[in-house]
């Protein structure tokens, strides 16, 4: 059965705790940060192991994606998934500013799942880049197919993002809890591994199952790493319960981009 995305549903990192923690719609609420979509300079996050040093700039008028080390925000824009990059999708802006989470888990273990789902990987990216990823052909369709991607520059420790997660597959998969703010507790009851897609010099898939209102919300993210750039693809069934399908294809294609 195809997945029920709906569109106005779309994932957004941050936010994700708080739909499954009251059913609501993820996603910021308003604003818009222009045609090139969300970008922002991130200082190390709380809890992460020393700060970041800072990414080399691109010139004020000629963004070049390649960089000696990590991208810039102005070069990973340039390097993002624009509409055209991949037939049949729409790249579109990210509503919003810059959201973050912070919600918890008593289970250490599986930290690296909820700092993804927070908008705040560990380590912490220099710089961070926004997309929603929608396929055009399924336009008006309440299933439409709708993928959030999040790039982030890392001047160092990539890698690790993508061994913390995959040792957190492991160990997490009966479930964890989450608790952030006022909000009640979120609930996951299993962590499962998916098939990777074969993209970047590594990448990493796997499905969180959460509970809304009692009924299961599969929460599907593809993590992939080309050089010090991490991308992370996600997307969400609040509807219906099905397992959502990121096409491989965007994250073939965002990895070309990148190494362009």
């Amino acid at each position: 059965m195809k997945p029920r995305l709906v569109r106005s549903r779309a994932a957004t990192a941050g936010v994700c705790l708080i739909a499954l923690a009251g059913a609501a719609a993820c996603g910021p609420a308003s604003g818009s940060k222009g045609a090139e979509g969300a970008a922002r300079e991130t200082a190390a996050a709380a809890g992460a192991s020393g700060a970041a040093p800072p990414a080399p700039r691109a010139s004020d008028t000629t963004p070049q994606v390649k960089a000696d080390g990590a991208l810039s925000s102005e070069q990973l824009t340039a390097a993002a998934l624009m509409t055209g990059d991949v037939e049949g999708f729409a790249a579109e802006p990210l509503e919003g500013g810059t959201p973050t989470g912070s919600s918890r888990t008593a289970k250490a273990a599986c930290m690296p799942f909820v700092s993804v789902i927070n908008g705040t990987p560990e380590p912490a990216p220099s710089a961070t880049v926004y997309r929603r990823l929608v396929d055009t052909s399924e336009d008006g369709r309440a299933d439409q197919t709708v993928v959030t991607e999040v790039l982030g520059s890392h001047p160092a420790g990539a890698a690790d993002v993508l061994a913390r997660l995959r040792t957190a597959i492991d160990a997490c998969s009966d479930g964890f809890r989450t608790k952030g703010g006022d909000l009640e507790p979120s609930v996951f009851t299993e962590v499962k591994e998916l098939p990777a897609p074969a993209a970047g010099d590594e990448a990493v898939a796997y499905e969180l199952m959460g509970v809304a209102q009692g009924d299961p919300v599969p929460m599907v993210f593809h993590v992939v790493r080309s050089g010090t750039t991490v991308v992370t693809y996600y997307a969400v069934d609040v509807s219906g319960g099905d397992t959502p399908q990121i096409p491989d294809r965007l994250a073939v294609a965002q990895a070309a981009k990148l190494k362009s």
